[in-house]
């Protein structure tokens, strides 16, 4: 008896499993009028689906109104939790009769290697090599874009999509099934995968591949499928999907599986077959296939081989849960659920958000006492500077410039030299820190505005000696607006440029003009008593004028050294004061604040919304 005839009962078992039927004298297909008319039906319910599909209302089948509807709404009350692209591609497939399944084969290490992987699932041992499998496995025609695999002639017409290219199988898998497969890649690596990333962000890539196109600016376009087949290949890519997907395997369910491209076992692979990761070995496999076309009588070759490879598993899953029944079938329903349970997940995300920050922050009185002491610590170095800094200032070189002797040169730099004190040593690095203390405030919980009372601190303004004249101006109605407590010192620092400065500048002005006319007077008297006394000598007539000299250097000397004496003590009480009040003000708004401010949650209403939503999802299943 020939080797092969005791492997027929296992082929046919294999066969049947792959949607072939062995019983038939032939294993030719259709006519070609059932061919095109099953790929018109097949296109028809496959299309790609449009950005705005969710809002679109064809004719529904009475069977699916209720989970229909159910599902839009949904899509309105949960938008913020719902994965739109799957949403529409199951509201897509429950408006149609006979809608498409969808499958992806993704690989992690580029896209050639899951279509030689596709093309072992898809193939017909029993038949020629098509000329799709060799396109399949045609590297020189990749333009890295993915494929799209379809049922029909090898000899349609294909229509050209930006998206994705499209290849017309004619796989008995693909027919009797209502698939369609989108090979790509995942776009992962160890090299580019960060620890951070999150399952449920892995999961949306993996069932929502991401579609490269040239004709948006090489922006990716989501892809949403029903199942999606992830293959690696070697130990790296295991541990890249490993820290890409977290616990998405288990989240998932039989919707993920994995397959790592391992070397092949000495024996048959005995790995279960419901397993969410499972090894196979593309190489053997396409081995195994070669071989069985060669000659049926390499049957049990093919067999030990394609057992080894792991293949089996990998083609019992993509059958899995796509036997038709009423009114959807599983892969459809177990769909619907794992939308339905990622926004369960989302919105109780999202409400225990609060919670955790709650449990993981101080108490006010911690949060008082440590902002307190931060306070303490910027008074401290606040009221330093100021003395330092003014005292410095003082004792330079352009401060002796205003001296009373060079005041008759240096008038007009009255304004530069002070303005430039208050500029540039008033409370500068104090103003900084209290920036700083502001926003430690502010991540507290503080408020930044604080209206002021009667029986609150309020600075003084500032004030001058009685011989510097300030202008007077009209009362103002103007109600000024509270302002954040770091201004204090921007504002005392401008309200001393504005009172002090032009009034300072106006006397220094006035009493140069004062001396300059007192000792022109006294020169004119002392030349008119010499000229009409003739008992007036030189000598006496000039001790007239240099009286007049000195008394008019003296008054400007005691006026202008008071008046900048008097500077210097307002610049440093002014100085004092602004510390002092912004202190107060804190301790105020500490005082005031039982408990920093939290941020109320304005979503309640919205999740309660998406959770009827999503009972009634569940109740149009439950009744299905």
């Amino acid at each position: 008896m020939p080797p092969w005839v005791a492997f027929v009962p296992r082929l046919s078992s294999f066969l049947k499993a792959r949607g072939i039927n062995p019983i038939s004298t032939s294993f030719r297909y259709r006519n070609a009028t059932v061919l095109r008319l099953s790929r018109l039906n097949l296109r028809c319910a496959s299309t790609h689906i449009s950005p705005t599909a969710i809002n679109y209302r064809p004719n529904i089948p009475p069977r699916n109104e209720d989970i229909h509807n159910a599902l839009s709404e949904l899509g309105g009350s949960a938008a913020a939790y719902v994965n739109i692209s799957r949403l529409q591609l199951a509201l897509r497939g429950l408006a149609t009769q006979d809608a498409a399944t969808r499958i992806a084969v993704l690989g992690l290490n580029g896209q050639l290697s899951a279509q030689k992987l596709a093309r072992l699932l898809l193939a017909d041992p029993l038949g020629a090599e098509g000329q799709w499998e060799r396109e399949l496995g045609d590297t020189s025609d990749e333009d890295g874009r993915a494929l799209l695999l379809r049922f029909g002639d090898e000899t349609d017409a294909r229509t050209p999509s930006p998206l994705y290219r499209t290849l017309s199988i004619p796989s008995r898998i693909l027919q009797t099934h209502n698939l369609e497969v989108l090979v790509s890649t995942l776009n992962i690596s160890a090299a580019n995968v960060g620890v951070s990333s999150t399952a449920e962000n892995s999961k949306d890539a993996v069932l929502v591949p991401k579609v490269e196109t040239t004709s948006t600016k090489g922006l990716p376009v989501p892809y949403p499928v029903h199942k999606s087949l992830v293959l690696g290949e070697g130990i790296d890519s295991a541990v890249a999907y490993g820290r890409f997907t977290s616990d998405l395997v288990d989240e998932a369910g039989n919707m993920i599986k994995v397959a790592f491209d391992l070397p092949p076992t000495l024996e048959e692979s005995t790995q279960a077959g419901l397993s969410a990761c499972s090894m196979v070995n593309v190489a053997v496999g396409t081995r195994s296939l070669d071989k069985f076309r060669e000659s049926i009588t390499n049957s049990q070759i093919y067999e030990q081989g394609w057992f080894r490879s792991g293949m089996p598993i990998l083609s019992q899953w993509l059958v899995q849960d796509l036997q038709p029944s009423d009114p959807i079938h599983p892969a459809m329903k177990a769909m619907i659920k794992s939308i339905v349970d990622d926004v369960v997940v989302d919105i109780t995300k999202e409400e225990s958000r609060p919670l955790s920050s709650l449990t993981t922050s101080t108490t006010p009185q911690e949060i008082a006492k440590a902002v307190l002491g931060h306070l303490e610590d910027w008074a401290e170095k606040s009221h330093t500077e100021l003395r330092d800094q003014l005292d410095e200032a003082f004792t330079s070189r352009n401060w002796h410039k205003l001296s009373w002797w060079k005041l008759f040169w240096r008038v007009d730099d009255v304004s530069m030299i002070t303005s430039e004190i208050l500029e540039r040593r008033w409370l500068v690095d104090a103003e900084k820190d209290a920036i700083y203390l502001a926003g430690r405030m502010s991540q507290a919980g503080f408020p930044q505005d604080v209206q002021y009372t009667s029986d609150e601190p309020v600075q003084d303004q500032p004030t001058l000696p009685d011989e510097i004249e300030t202008p007077k101006t009209d009362v103002s109605t103007e109600v000024r607006q509270p302002q954040p407590w770091p201004s204090q010192i921007a504002t005392g620092r401008a309200e001393l440029l504005d009172a002090t400065i032009p009034a300072l500048q106006a006397l220094a002005q006035r009493l140069v003009l004062t001396t300059f006319s007192t000792t022109s007077l006294s020169s004119a008297i002392s030349a008119l008593l010499y000229v009409s006394v003739s008992s007036f000598s030189v000598f006496e007539a000039s001790a007239v004028a240099a009286l007049g000299l000195t008394f008019s250097l003296r008054r400007m000397q005691n006026l202008w050294e008071s008046s900048r004496e008097m500077w210097q003590a307002e610049t440093r009480e002014e100085g004092r004061k602004t510390l002092k009040h912004t202190e107060d003000v804190v301790r105020m708004i500490i005082r005031r604040s039982q408990k920093p401010q939290t941020v109320e949650d304005d979503g309640v209403q919205q999740r309660m919304r998406a959770r009827e939503s999503v009972e009634k999802v569940r109740e149009a299943l439950r009744r299905m």
